[in-house]
């Protein structure tokens, strides 16, 4: 049996429909819940709270926004209370969203933190160091209403955006969150706005770093938990894709939008632009049975799987349910492994 980190983004698509939360968020997380909690295993879900903050600032305007509010905290509380961790992610895309004609409509300019200001203000969500913060407030508000020793202990910058990390470094430490999950082994973007490369990064389950990402320092203040890849071969890249043309069973997902174009295209535009090896993300979504058995095979023990709400499936609920059934795996959360790793001095 095999033991892996399991992360759930919890989100909505940002591209040009964004889809709903009832099934990009509440369906396809209430779903896998229920079989992690048939067999007593923990997630953590990694929380899009700019989004939730936008809702609570125009839900008097907007009664349909007051249902999604209420519909994602109902969510969040019930996580909590099965013992599930929930932990923060910032898309600070978010401040500039509007909602028009009964859709989002987005502006990706500051699709990255490192485009808030700079300046030491708390308070200022339109900062780097507000905007954690304010998050952070958010975040523990709505938690702790069911669990009120819950702290953020771990951050995930939207869409990988966490290089250059001296720019967020001080604002972490403000808040005292000492620990990151942001990096794919092996991946990078050729998004000239928000590009990032993370071909290089140590190759550990875990590492601890100070002002970079990128350079394990063995008594950083800063741990990193990559989301685990796995390196497939460019002839069985190719077998797998033909199999996925021929294969009966559908890849549908419960989320009802469409990604965004820059995102979507470093996820797959850029696959057959490199013939060769090439890393790939270690998540159930979108995979056919094989793929799915050999990139498991492939993935090292304690390592972490990734999903994201708006991608999960049918077909990716039975992977994973498949998976616990057989007794293959064994799930964790990040609050889990960071009691067990002493991360946190008062979490043990």
């Amino acid at each position: 049996m095999k033991n892996f980190l399991l992360s759930v983004d919890y989100e909505l698509f940002f591209g040009a429909d964004s889809g709903t939360v009832e099934n990009c968020m509440i369906r396809p997380v209430r779903r896998l819940m229920t079989e992690l909690n048939r067999h007593g295993y923990k997630m953590t879900v990694f929380w899009d709270i700019l989004h939730f903050y936008r809702l609570k600032q125009l839900e008097d305007e907007v009664s349909d926004l007051y249902y999604d509010r209420d519909m994602i905290e109902q969510q969040i509380r019930t996580l909590i209370r099965y013992g599930h961790d929930v932990q923060m992610q910032i898309y600070p895309h978010w401040l500039d969203a509007c909602w028009e004609n009964n859709q989002w409509q987005f502006h990706h300019n500051r699709f990255s933190l490192h485009r808030l200001w700079d300046e030491p203000d708390p308070d200022n969500i339109e900062t780097v160091l507000g905007c954690i913060t304010q998050a952070r407030i958010l975040m523990e508000s709505v938690i702790r209403k069911e669990d009120p020793t819950y702290k953020v202990r771990v951050f995930r910058a939207g869409g990988s955006r966490v290089h250059p990390f001296s720019k967020l470094a001080d604002a972490l430490k403000t808040n005292e969150i000492r620990v990151d999950s942001s990096v794919v082994f092996g991946t990078r973007s050729l998004e000239p706005q928000f590009p990032f490369d993370y071909s290089k990064i140590p190759r550990d389950l875990y590492y601890r770093f100070n002002e970079s990402v990128l350079f394990k320092v063995s008594d950083g203040y800063f741990w990193e938990f990559p989301k685990e890849s796995v390196l497939i071969p460019g002839l069985l890249r190719f077998v797998f894709y033909l199999q996925g043309i021929f294969s009966t069973t559908s890849l549908s997902r419960y989320g009802d939008g469409k990604p965004l174009w820059f995102t979507h295209r470093e996820l797959w535009g850029h696959l057959w632009f490199n013939p060769g090896a090439r890393y790939i993300r270690l998540t159930p979504e979108n995979k056919t049975r094989f793929k799915w058995r050999y990139m498991m095979a492939m993935a090292r023990d304690n390592s972490q799987i990734m999903l994201n709400s708006k991608n999960i499936g049918p077909a990716t609920i039975r992977l994973m349910r498949d998976l616990m059934t057989k007794k293959m795996v064994r799930f964790y959360s990040f609050r889990q492994r960071l009691a067990e790793l002493e991360v946190y001095d008062d979490l043990k």
